[in-house]
């Protein structure tokens, strides 16, 4: 056996065990909220996020118009978790209506049941993956592991957390793209209004790309599942939400949003630069970023392997963009390293293997230094704009 074939395998076990001992070390939790309903922390108030993926689709079922009422909210939740701060709801209705089955079990049903769901997608999101980017025995090796041990997706299995859902609508919404299926394609890009920050991005890209059915079939699935939602349950529902989505918006050193703890442009110029500086720095950082996307994907389409590089770019752009980024939401990682995996040649060089296996497991150390997966964020984003570049240089 070569040796560098032995010493991959070693790596790759070295890895398997530490991605096992991470979803160990994440077990303990998830047992405590499936008995005990709350999290183990060491902070007063803790809550797991799961609450607000039940006692809002309850909510929804039982007193709907007073679904962004925060005393109700805080009400129904205080059924179900010892709690005095309410965990606010930021979704529209139609994400609590695409959980209301839950609310048939028990809390503690419920949450078992999301886990099953969350595994099963992530098995369905790997499989599509694999298959639609035809990855090699080695490649598919190393998308697993970096799954594996992707703290996003560890963090959202064992608190049963709803991110899996989105990573599963914008996998598809990217394989429709690459088979240019454009009206599937903005049929899942509409299907992101579940969790509305993420729905700028994809129709940009439609925009750039002049492909305006896909846009157009998108705005028009968002606007049917977020304002007939919002037309079914009254205007004085709308205004709550508006209420809702500015307290949220403004509450960056709340506790339920720590700007501390977020993995995108907004921490990386706000934990270190004081106001006003901090605002104007990410303003200018996002007009910066949204320039490069327009660059790549003008540039990349002139590429063998443009889709795949113009991708990683814009998985890694619509994290860095996005005003609320936590480690839950680091799971939608999945789908710029299986890209990348896809290009990098039928045998994955080990580096790139254990780097992206390092910049799934960054989350874990945030508390010791805050914004450093923004900052590797940044870095991986760069790296797609040097690839586009080296590999035009080629032609």
């Amino acid at each position: 056996m070569p040796i560098s074939l032995a010493w991959n395998r070693r790596v790759k076990a070295i890895i398997l065990g530490l991605g096992l001992a991470v979803a160990i070390s994440l077990s303990g939790n998830w047992l405590k909220i499936y008995t005990d309903h709350i999290p183990s922390c060491a902070h007063d108030n803790c809550v797991a996020d799961f609450v607000i993926f039940y006692a809002q689709p309850l909510m929804l079922r039982q007193n709907p118009r007073a679904l962004y009422d925060l005393d109700q909210q805080l009400a129904f939740q205080k059924k179900f978790v010892p709690t005095e701060r309410v965990l606010i709801f930021p979704y529209p209705p139609i994400t609590a209506a695409l959980l209301v089955p839950l609310t048939l079990l028990s809390f503690s049903g419920a949450f078992l049941a999301m886990t099953v769901l969350n595994i099963g997608l992530i098995w369905a999101i790997l499989r599509r993956l694999v298959r639609d980017l035809n990855l090699t025995s080695d490649q598919t090796q190393w998308l697993l592991l970096a799954t594996l041990c992707n703290f996003g997706i560890q963090a959202t299995l064992f608190n049963s957390h709803g991110s899996i859902i989105i990573l599963y609508i914008m996998t598809r919404h990217v394989l429709a793209q690459k088979k240019r299926k454009e009206i599937a394609a903005g049929i899942w890009a509409g299907m992101l209004c579940l969790k509305l920050q993420y729905l700028a991005l994809p129709h940009f890209v439609f925009l750039l790309h002049r492909a305006w059915r896909g846009f157009f079939t998108g705005v028009l699935a968002a606007t049917v599942l977020v304002g007939g939602s919002f037309l079914l349950l009254g205007e004085q529902t709308f205004i709550q939400y508006l209420q809702i989505i500015q307290r949220y918006s403004g509450s960056e050193h709340d506790w339920t949003n720590p700007l501390e703890g977020m993995h995108n442009l907004r921490a990386l110029a706000g934990v270190w630069l004081p106001v006003p500086w901090g605002w104007i720095v990410w303003a200018a950082a996002m007009a910066i970023v949204l320039l490069a996307v327009v660059w790549l994907n003008q540039r990349a389409r002139h590429l063998s392997n443009g889709f795949e590089i113009s991708w990683i770019g814009n998985s890694i752009a619509l994290l860095l963009l996005s005003p609320h980024l936590f480690t839950h939401d680091l799971s939608l990682l999945v789908i710029p390293a299986a890209l990348l995996l896809s290009i990098c040649g039928s045998r994955v060089p080990v580096w790139l293997g254990v780097g992206l296996v390092v910049v799934g497991l960054l989350p874990a150390v945030t508390y010791l230094l805050p914004t450093i997966v923004a900052a590797a964020l940044a870095i991986f984003f760069i790296f797609s704009l040097s690839l586009t570049r080296a590999k035009l240089a080629n032609i």
